[in-house]
């Protein structure tokens, strides 16, 4: 007992210390010691399944506009993302109805279990000085929402 009253400073230290090497052997072995789950967890249990023929029904619909130029879908966990481009001469508001339409093409299970977040852009429109006019556009729909809530743009 001398010994650890004549060297209370280094009795405490090394306390700590051993204190703090079980604590980072702990996290370390939760980290390499993981269940093999993914990055998701259990969210994404009980999700209906989203098929690529669904995917690709939505791709060629909207093609089919005048208006588009191109499309990009894709999943990444419950969020579909969709991308679209359009011409130059496309309006906004009308840019907004062709997205719109394509919450059509889900069914209403998909519809419950998925957020849909819309990008829509515009091809370059270049103004009397050279700078670009063309407009971005960002959308949202929420499952608990009927509408797509859009970017004050």
């Amino acid at each position: 007992m001398n010994v650890i009253k004549r060297h209370m400073g280094l009795a405490i230290v090394l306390g700590l210390s051993l204190i703090l090497l079980v604590i980072i052997f702990v996290i370390f072995a939760r980290m390499v010691l993981t269940t093999g789950k993914t990055e998701y967890g259990d969210r994404l249990n009980n999700l209906t399944e989203l098929r690529k023929s669904v995917l690709d029904d939505v791709e060629s619909s909207l093609k089919e506009y005048s208006e588009v130029t191109d499309v990009s879908i894709r999943i990444q966990g419950r969020i579909v993302y969709t991308t679209i481009y359009v011409t130059k001469d496309t309006a906004k508001d009308t840019a907004k109805t062709i997205a719109a339409k394509t919450l059509e093409k889900y069914s209403e299970e998909v519809l419950a279990d998925y957020d849909f977040e819309f990008l829509i852009k515009q091809e370059e429109v270049l103004d009397d000085e050279g700078n670009n006019k063309s407009y971005t556009i960002a959308g949202t729909k929420h499952p608990e929402k009927d509408k797509i809530a859009w970017t004050r743009n």
